[in-house]
């Protein structure tokens, strides 16, 4: 069918939110279809399907998918495909699901009408289906694209879903979430039914908690992340004066989607205003003033005379000159460490046994003397003696070359801290160990050796296939090595070089960065005998709405947990374990906020690790009230519970810029924080009691 063009003045055929210049170009309804099985055949059509139309124009063999947006609905009269002129433009087929009402295809008849073209054979007749759409409509693309398999989706500023039970974090259109039925409907989750052939196109602004926060629940091998920094949810209205939307487009439908080439398209929304205002607000909302400086002289240089520039660098220039000096961080311990391996021959490896000291365990020589190299500490203050052999003791001879690896510890946080403090000597060996030799912590071999079992993803992660062993007997070795240790407790916080350079190494080549810039990193969901703190969900739901992802580490493999802490900028977490293994891999630059569980934690011992392995100073918030402990705990450890004030959290979020000012956070009252305590004694099967500062253990107070 010919297209009819005709100048109607300023009919818009595209939305204000997604394209506001005034399209003129108006094209002449098809004929009308009864059936969808009618469309075989047909380069054009119109077939009314209720409460959704299908206007289809054949102009190639790659079809575009459209479905209007709230602001589309009814804004042309007769009602027109949402991107009629751009699929002219492309020069590509478009089929237009014209909703009737604003009711974000909820209905039957949406499906209804795609599953009655497909099995009419009607996709079947072009190579390439791409469904596409914006906000609403993005949400349809999703969620309707795998009724025709094969189909491309291309969604801007997407909603996963509307569900509350799905998406607590938007709350955006509260109208929409209760008007239309999100409940019972198929296809009210579009972050479903997807596989990972399927190809698909996210284009958002990430600076848009909720669009960022939807983004990542549509996962996928072929789901791409398109971000359009600082241009908001309207983000498409935005890319056609520079012709980013319609060379995406273009791209998109020939099914080469340059990357390159559309970030070079992207860089002329330097010059809106709408940007330039949106880029300086976070920056400052973040507390980058001395960045958001920088950029603002910068643009100047490319637009000398615009005014709002000038006002923004005075304003900056006032409030930097108002920040305090930078605080240089503490020198890191230089003396811990020389990088020493002790070669010996014959030597004895000893774990702690019965008729020995209590914890003494490591490494005699040949002759019998101690070798200091071999000692461990299994907490800041405590070390393990010097072992010593016994009269008649039974001895394992083992022949080969081995390298000592210390105590292996089954605890995640344990293991990272003291077992893998000597395994940067493997980058210098010569050749191949025939094992790796750890001391069963505490003598009990068989679970151990379930330990190491359970971190063969580790020991593969790093590079290792050296086969791993303990021993419950004393062996004599023909030869082993000893390395110092690289890391530890207390200053050993801050790594050796040789182990910072080993571990980083390893970890960051193993993994890619994939995930969101902000990251929750959750231990509600770790078993109740762990500890933690009173109404941690209070955090995972407010951050949430923020576009934080909430991460629990220990429901994905090591893989995962590494490849998000790479891609993260912004990490809250409470101290535990997880926080170790980020700092491995966590980015220069990212900030981190840590929240302590209970009193007395080591907080300066991440604050050492952190700022030797990534440059980074952790925010370390203490805002705990009381510690609860349960059972024979004279003070807080890791069973204790930590009672935390809510609201001084946020304030201190606030401040560091991870929260907006303006946020309102959903806090519990004092009745729900004690049903959370009882809840956590439920769990426990033990009573909690409050351990007031200074207070003494009953069986330790004088008679």
């Amino acid at each position: 069918m010919a297209k009819d063009f005709t100048t109607d003045g300023d009919i818009q055929t595209e939305a204000d939110d997604t394209d506001v210049e005034a399209v003129r170009l108006h094209f002449t309804a098809p004929p009308t279809i009864s059936s969808a099985a009618k469309s075989k055949g047909k380069d054009a059509f119109l077939l009314r399907g209720g409460l959704v139309d299908a206007w289809f124009l054949r102009r190639s063999d790659v079809l575009l998918v459209t479905f209007d947006n709230l602001s589309s609905v009814g804004e042309t009269s007769p009602a027109q495909p949402w991107l009629q002129v751009r699929a002219a433009l492309a020069g590509v087929s478009v089929l237009g699901i014209m909703a009737a009402r604003k009711d974000w295809y909820r209905n039957a008849d949406t499906p209804r009408l795609i599953a009655a073209l497909q099995k009419s054979g009607f996709f079947r007749g072009f190579s390439r289906v791409i469904f596409t759409g914006a906000s609403m409509g993005g949400y349809a693309a999703l969620a309707y694209a795998p009724l025709v398999p094969g189909a491309v989706v291309l969604a801007f500023s997407p909603q996963s879903t509307l569900a509350r039970d799905l998406v607590p974090f938007d709350r955006r259109y509260r109208y929409s979430q209760k008007a239309w039925d999100w409940k019972d409907l198929p296809h009210r989750d579009a972050a479903q039914g997807r596989g990972d052939a399927d190809e698909v196109y996210l284009v958002y602004d990430p600076f848009v908690p909720e669009d960022k926060a939807h983004a990542a629940r549509i996962t996928g091998a072929g789901v791409r992340h398109v971000h359009v920094g600082h241009l908001g949810h309207r983000a498409i209205r935005s890319l056609k004066p520079n012709n980013s939307l319609q060379l995406l487009i273009d791209q998109v439908a020939a099914g080469r989607f340059d990357a390159a080439a559309f970030g070079a398209a992207m860089r002329g929304r330097r010059q809106m205003l709408f940007w330039q205002r949106a880029l300086f607000a976070a920056a400052e909302a973040r507390g980058h003033l001395r960045l958001a400086l920088r950029a603002a002289k910068a643009l100047l240089r490319c637009e000398p005379e615009q005014a709002y520039l000038h006002r923004v660098a005075a304003r900056l220039e006032t409030l930097v000159a108002d920040l305090p000096e930078r605080v240089a961080a503490p020198p890191l311990p230089a003396a811990l460490f020389s990088g020493a391996v002790e070669r010996l021959r014959g030597a004895y490896v000893v774990p702690e046994r019965a008729g020995d000291v209590r914890l003494a365990s490591g490494v005699l020589q040949a002759d019998g003397r101690y070798c200091g190299l071999s000692q461990a500490w299994i907490r800041a203050g405590k070390s393990t003696p010097e072992p010593h052999l016994q009269p008649g003791e039974a001895i394992i001879d083992l022949p080969g070359r081995h390298l000592f690896g210390g105590h292996f510890r089954g605890h995640f946080g344990h293991f990272l801290v003291e077992s893998t403090a000597r395994l940067w000597a493997l980058e210098q060996a010569k050749k191949p160990y025939d094992s790796i030799i750890y001391l069963p912590y505490r003598g009990a071999v068989a679970p151990i050796e379930r330990a190491i079992a359970a971190q063969a993803g580790f020991f593969r992660l790093l590079g290792i296939d050296t086969p791993i062993r303990t021993y419950g007997d004393t062996l004599r070795v023909a030869e082993l090595h000893v390395p110092e240790l690289g890391f530890g407790w207390q200053d050993r916080y801050a790594g050796s070089p040789q182990y910072r350079r080993f571990m980083q190494g390893r970890l960051n080549s193993a993994v890619s960065a994939e995930g969101g810039e902000k990251l929750y990193i959750s231990r509600a969901r770790l078993n109740a005998q762990r500890g933690g703190i009173l109404g941690e969900t209070v955090i995972e739901d407010n951050l949430a709405r923020l576009g934080f992802e909430v991460f629990h580490p220990e429901k994905h493999p090591l893989e995962v947990q590494i490849a998000r802490y790479k891609a993260a900028k912004q990490v809250v977490a409470l101290d535990g374990s997880a926080l170790h293994l980020a700092a491995y891999v966590l980015p220069a630059g990212a900030q981190v906020a840590m929240i302590l569980r209970r009193s007395r934690a080591n907080a300066a011992d991440y604050v050492l690790q952190y700022q030797s392995f990534c440059g980074i100073t952790p925010h370390v918030i203490d805002v705990i009230s009381r510690d609860w402990i349960a059972g024979d705990a004279t003070r807080p450890d890791f069973r204790s519970i930590g009672e935390i004030d809510f609201s001084a959290l946020f304030g201190w979020l606030k401040g560091l810029g991870i929260v907006p000012p303006d946020f309102r956070p959903d806090l519990p009252d004092s009745t729900a924080i004690r049903a959370m305590l009882d809840q956590y004694s439920d769990k426990r099967g033990a009573a909690f009691r409050a351990l007031t500062p200074g207070e003494k253990h009953p069986e330790l107070v004088e008679e």
